[in-house]
């Protein structure tokens, strides 16, 4: 008999953000996420990826967005693929779509929880965990960067088109930890 396992935040027991403060806290729970590497240098990959993505793969520090689907660089070969709608399906077009070239597409929907911090604070708050700067001069809309916030490993990336927005991708096991970090963060 085949077991069908439910996918579980990470975060069930830390409840949404309910009160008017400022930045709020808030889980994307549902998320597909793949890891893609490949070679930016081969056409060949490349064109693949945009004919099946919709988007051209997003340079250093950048990410891209089409529709549903945000592509995050993570380094010279790798991007993670986010998508509101499951990562199976994802797996499976880009596969295909990339077959007999030299990549790897992996899911890891259930490596990470993404976590949004929202508010005209927002910065001010990760500042207190994270030494990159995100001065909006540096780091501004539509920005990645693959750093540690209060000593956990994460993938911090700026919403495209809103200043105020975050959402910042940590290992699974260290989701709840950063959660009430943040909270902490947000109300010192």
């Amino acid at each position: 008999m085949v077991e069908t396992l439910s996918r579980v935040s990470p975060l069930i027991d830390c409840g949404a953000e309910t009160d008017e403060r400022n930045p709020r806290i808030t889980e994307r729970s549902g998320l597909g996420q793949v890891n893609l590497r490949g070679n930016s240098a081969d056409e060949g990959f490349c064109q693949a990826v945009e004919a099946t993505l919709g988007l051209t793969l997003p340079e250093a520090g950048q990410s891209a967005t089409a529709g549903p689907v945000t592509v995050l660089w993570l380094g010279p070969d790798e991007w993670l693929v986010v998508t509101d709608n499951g990562g199976d399906a994802l797996v499976g077009s880009l596969g295909h779509a990339l077959k007999g070239l030299d990549v790897a597409v992996t899911d890891v929907s259930d490596a990470r929880a993404v976590i949004r911090l929202v508010g005209t604070t927002a910065r001010d708050v990760l500042a207190k965990g994270c030494t990159v700067d995100l001065h909006p001069r540096v780091f501004g809309p539509g920005q990645v960067v693959q750093s540690t916030l209060a000593k956990a490993d994460v993938i911090l990336y700026q919403v495209t088109g809103d200043d105020l927005a975050f959402h910042i991708h940590v290992g699974r096991s260290f989701a709840e930890y950063l959660w009430w970090w943040l909270e902490d963060a947000v109300d010192h």
